[in-house]
């Protein structure tokens, strides 16, 4: 296994999950989010923002597990 593939996974494993964790104060307090409360509403964006968190977290395990690889040129 890759050392790269490992720290990267981890760190984005770690942002998902944060992101996930705070995905209430991300909306009220960010521009962006903001943005995404204006276009989805609360109960759409907050989804979104969930979905978007656990799915960084699983390619941060997969790729920190090796069932993924980074893409090599």
């Amino acid at each position: 296994m890759p050392r790269e593939s490992l720290i990267f996974g981890i760190g984005s494993a770690l942002i998902g999950a944060a992101l996930f964790w705070n995905r209430d104060w991300l909306l009220v307090e960010t521009p962006k989010g903001r943005t995404l409360v204006e276009a989805f509403g609360v109960g759409k964006a907050r989804v979104i923002l969930a979905a978007f968190g656990l799915v960084l977290v699983g390619f941060g395990v997969l790729l920190a597990g090796s069932w993924l690889a980074p893409l090599r040129w």
